[in-house]
C-alpha cells in the first residue's frame, strides 16, 4: 500500500515541477518579493515591515494561486488524458490514487512556498540588518492553509469540472477568511435561529484564519513555533474530513 501510494505522490509531484505555468507563477512571485526593496525605499514608516508584509502577502497569493490552479487539475487532467484508466486498471485502490495525488502535489507546494520563503527571509535580512525567523513561522502557516485549499480543490474536482472546482475552492478561500468575523457578528444576532446558524456554518466551514499569522510577524509579535501545534491539529481534522469525502466520491464515480 505506502509503496503504491508513494509511487502515485512521486509521479504526480515530478508531473506539477514539468509544469511550465508552474515556473511562471514562482519566477513572478520572486520578482514581487525582490521588489519589496525597492518599494520600501519609496515608502513611508518603517521599512522593514513593510518588506514583510508585502512580502509575505505575495507568498500567500502566489501559493494560493498555485494550489487552486494544481489542485483542480488533479482528477480531471487524468480523466482527459485517459491515463487514469491504465492507473485504476492496476490493483491500486481509488482511495490509494486520491491520497498519493495529494500527497505528490503537497510536496510541491513545499517546494514553492519554501523558495519563496528563503528568498524572503534574505531580502529582508539584506535591507533591515537583521533575522526575522517569524517568516519562516508564518510561511509554515501558509502552507498549511495550502495544504487544506488542495483538499478542497481535490475534493471538487472529483465530481465537477475543473472550472467550477476553481469557483469552488476561491469562495471557500474567501469564506474561510471572514468565517471568524461572520462567527462573532452572527453571534451578537438578536434571533436564536441566526445565532445557531451561525455557530454551524463556523464549525462546517473551514477557519482559514487560525493559519494567518501575517500581522503578528509585521508587528515583531511572532517568532515561536509553538503557533503549529493547533493549527497542524485543525489541518489534520477538517483535511482528513474533506479527504475521506472526496476519497467516497471518487470510488462511485463512473469512468465507463
Amino acid at each position: 500500500m505506502t509503496r503504491r501510494l508513494l509511487s502515485i505522490a512521486a509521479n504526480t509531484f515530478r508531473e506539477t515541477v514539468r509544469n511550465k505555468i508552474l515556473y511562471v507563477i514562482l519566477a513572478f512571485a520572486l520578482v514581487v518579493i525582490g521588489l519589496t526593496w525597492f518599494l520600501a525605499d519609496l515608502s513611508m514608516g518603517e521599512l522593514s515591515r513593510i518588506i514583510a508584509d508585502v512580502g509575505l502577502a505575495s507568498i500567500h497569493l502566489f501559493g494560493v494561486t498555485i494550489a487552486v490552479f494544481l489542485g483542480i487539475t488533479l482528477v480531471s487532467q487524468e480523466m482527459e488524458r485517459k491515463t487514469i484508466y491504465l492507473v485504476l486498471s492496476k490493483p491500486v485502490p481509488r482511495w490509494e490514487f486520491v491520497l498519493g495525488k495529494v500527497a505528490g502535489l503537497c510536496s510541491t507546494i513545499l517546494l514553492t512556498t519554501s523558495v519563496m520563503a528563503v528568498t524572503l527571509f534574505a531580502v529582508y535580512a539584506a535591507y533591515s540588518g537583521k533575522a526575522e525567523p517569524g517568516i519562516f513561522v508564518a510561511s509554515a502557516g501558509i502552507y498549511l492553509e495550502l495544504v487544506l485549499l488542495v483538499c478542497l480543490a481535490t475534493l471538487f474536482s472529483t465530481f465537477t469540472t475543473p472550472t467550477l472546482s476553481a469557483m469552488f475552492t476561491l469562495s471557500l478561500f474567501l469564506i474561510g477568511h471572514l468565517s471568524q468575523s461572520l462567527f462573532v457578528l452572527g453571534g451578537r444576532a438578536t434571533s436564536a435561529g441566526a445565532r445557531v446558524a451561525s455557530s454551524l456554518l463556523f464549525y462546517f466551514l473551514p477557519n482559514l484564519e487560525i493559519f494567518n499569522w501575517k500581522n503578528g510577524v509585521v508587528y515583531g509579535e511572532i517568532r515561536s513555533t509553538a503557533l503549529l501545534l493547533p493549527a497542524a491539529g485543525y489541518l489534520v481534522c477538517y483535511g482528513a474530513a474533506v479527504l475521506l469525502l472526496a476519497c467516497l466520491l471518487f470510488s462511485r464515480k463512473d469512468f465507463k
